[in-house]
């Protein structure tokens, strides 16, 4: 019996703006695509990633705090704190939409009995606009890599959120837009939805599971 859903951020409950880049490599699923994206710093993007990716892996694993991240990119792109959380928050606000219909579903399935839990791969300074405040109101449980120091597909950070939500790994179903993700959670015995777009989501889950 499924007691619970668990889901995904990034491709998932966001998507790209560009909507030509929604099965392709974009900032929600490539680092690099933020470095591109982003505006207001004396360096190329390729600098931008190569001297910053040490530092975005260890922020979003919580190995190094919100201020810490911030401490390090303003040293490296020669930028103020205040101006590089700024640029990030301005970056995914400008490129990033919410999967409205996606979260209407989200929140139906609540009002069914569900509960509904986040599993996402986050750094701090994609965390401010990624992991809105309605998210904390709106879900039962959420596992958020760089506070919780846990990441896809480590199946440490499934056996926390599953934790969380007090049910057991048959129990849930889990969605997510990468193969190793859901491959990860299979093996643990929870099921698992691929999401490529909403209409293939919504064909999938109403022919497995029964509402």
């Amino acid at each position: 019996m499924i007691k619970a859903f668990i889901f995904d951020v990034g491709g998932v409950l966001l998507l790209p703006k560009d909507v030509k880049k929604r099965e392709e490599k974009n900032l929600l699923t490539s680092y690099k695509e933020v470095c591109f994206l982003l505006e207001g710093v004396d360096k190329t993007p390729d600098e931008i990633f190569k001297d910053t990716i040490d530092t975005y892996k260890k922020s979003s694993m919580g190995e190094i705090s919100k201020e810490e991240t911030l401490t390090l990119y303003s040293k490296i792109l020669g930028v103020s704190q205040k101006k590089i959380e700024e640029l990030f928050d301005n970056l995914y606000r400008k490129n990033v939409i919410e999967n409205e219909e996606l979260y209407k579903f989200v929140l139906g399935l609540k009002t069914r009995g569900y509960a509904i839990g986040v599993l996402s791969t986050q750094f701090h300074l994609s965390k401010n606009i990624l992991m809105p405040k309605k998210y904390y109101e709106d879900f039962d449980a959420l596992e958020i890599s760089c506070d919780d120091g846990l990441k896809k597909p480590d199946p440490k950070c499934f056996l926390s959120i599953l934790e969380k939500l007090n049910i057991k790994p048959e129990e849930s179903v889990f969605i997510d837009d990468k193969q190793e993700n859901l491959d990860a959670a299979e093996k643990l015995g929870m099921k698992s939805l691929i999401f490529k777009n909403n209409e293939q989501f919504f064909g999938d889950i109403k022919k497995q599971i029964s509402f």
